[in-house]
């Protein structure tokens, strides 16, 4: 089991330059992917989102990486040579048709705009890749390790809780047959107290009592339960994403509870169903962050 909660951030550096990757995930209903790459390697993209769909099925993943020049190379201060010397030769125009003795300087030419803008500068990406991918798989395991560790803190949790709904489940399972009779006596005797004087057809009452206190019965909502539980236990041992899947056995388990405490009056068996319906909303609590 993998939570969608997680951070990972690597640096790389190689003769190229410094790659940089971060990459953050929260929960979500599917697998929402922003990437943030520099301009440079846009269109490595889809090679990027390739890797994370690789290690990520659900969740909304945001993914930085930045780039650092290694000192001394153009890509680390550029210069752009076209618009500077462009600017130079409209300058000395001016100057002799304005007549004008001053000098055209560089320190003016690189006030003037973009001549220190970046140029775009084409990158043997094919060089390049190697080494943003290791940024971004170094970043992506970090991202991985901590989901997976949060994964099991939660399954941890969730098998005591999945204990202690298992055990009220028990409970109620044991104390319904009683109910069920009990539930039987009651209606019975109130009739007798209703009925003033004899009534012919005796038995059409009892078949009457017993159909009321069959619909009592919770015998077969509470195994149910319990199946529903073995699911949920079965499916939290499963690789890849489970999150629908367990969230959609806790629906299960909500609407056994909701019937359990509907069909019965007994005060410790609507005590045991409130204690489950508890039980359930807290791990529904936690599935909300189960890849």
């Amino acid at each position: 089991m993998n939570s969608m909660t997680g951070f990972g951030r690597a640096e790389l550096n190689t003769k190229l330059g410094k790659f940089t990757t971060e990459i953050a995930s929260v929960n979500n209903r599917f697998l929402e992917l922003s990437v943030r790459l520099p301009h440079s390697f846009f269109v490595l993209e889809p090679k990027v989102r390739q890797l994370v769909n690789e290690c990520v099925k659900r969740g909304k993943v945001h993914l930085f990486v930045s780039f650092e020049a290694p000192e001394g190379t153009p890509e680390k201060y550029p210069i752009n040579r076209a618009a500077t010397i462009s600017y130079f030769h409209q300058l000395v125009a001016l100057k002799k048709e304005l007549k004008l003795n001053d000098e055209v300087k560089l320190s003016d030419l690189l006030l003037l705009p973009e001549t220190s803008a970046v140029e775009q500068i084409s990158l043997d990406l094919d060089r390049y890749w190697p080494s943003l991918k290791g940024s971004v798989e170094k970043a992506l395991a970090q991202l991985v390790w901590m989901r997976q560790q949060e994964g099991r803190a939660m399954a941890a949790d969730m098998s005591k809780r999945l204990k202690a709904i298992e055990r009220l489940t028990r409970k109620i399972m044991a104390r319904s047959p009683l109910a069920v009779e009990e539930y039987r006596s009651r209606l019975a005797e109130r009739l007798k107290e209703l009925l003033a004087r004899p009534v012919g057809d005796q038995a059409r009452i009892e078949e009457e009592i017993a159909v009321f206190a069959e619909k009592a019965d919770i015998t077969e909502e509470c195994t149910r339960m319990i199946s529903h539980i073995d699911q949920f236990k079965a499916t939290m041992k499963l690789k890849g994403s489970i999150g629908k899947t367990i969230n959609f056995i806790l629906q299960e388990m909500n609407r056994e509870a909701n019937t359990v405490g509907s069909k019965t009056s007994e005060i410790s068996i609507t005590r045991a169903a409130i204690a489950v319906k508890d039980e359930v909303e807290k791990l529904r609590e936690l599935v909300q962050n189960v890849e």
